[in-house]
């Protein structure tokens, strides 16, 4: 801005000087050099602490999946139980009906393989079903098939177990 001889209005001008106004200015080339971006070691330290937080994170959520598919797949087995119970008591035996006898029921399709609807996690089968006694289990297949609970089972009196696996029942069925 260049002030007018005239001109006194502005109170930084001066009769007959130039003027600049220092919000205007522009910055020294030593300050726009340190301020241009990232240097590649900063990039690369970026880099190594997301690695390490994805490598100690990642197997957590894996098995933080595998435990709520579990329990997705113990409920299945109560909510088969039930299937049971209410078919006894229509039929009065486990294995069939008193017109077939032997033939044991089949799960409902919802029931069978879970999740339903998407790629199974878990097969429910009916096993050893007799007039008064069977067993219910849930296979692991899938991404759930290296599983370290291995096959979840559960019988007439309500006794959970495992097949395949050294671990506890109560690890397992939480």
């Amino acid at each position: 801005m260049i002030c007018n001889p005239i001109s006194t209005v502005h109170p930084r001008c001066l009769l007959g000087s130039s003027f600049t106004p220092a919000d205007r200015r522009l910055p020294s080339r030593s300050s726009l050099a340190a301020s241009t971006g990232f240097s590649l070691i900063e990039l690369l330290l970026v880099l190594v602490i997301i690695g390490i937080v994805s490598a100690l994170a990642l197997p957590s959520y894996r098995q933080h999946l595998q435990r709520g598919q579990r329990a997705e797949a113990a409920a299945a087995l109560l909510e088969a139980q039930h299937f049971m119970a209410r078919y006894y008591s229509a039929h009065g035996r486990y294995d069939g009906s008193a017109e077939a006898p032997g033939k044991a029921p089949d799960l409902p399709l919802r029931l069978q393989g879970i999740p339903a609807g998407s790629e199974s996690q878990y097969l429910l089968t009916l096993d050893a079903a007799t007039v008064n006694s069977y067993e219910l289990r849930a296979e692991p297949v899938g991404t759930m098939g290296s599983d370290k609970c291995g096959t979840m089972t559960l019988n007439q009196a309500g006794l959970k177990g495992l097949a395949g696996s050294d671990l506890s029942v109560a690890d397992c069925w939480r």
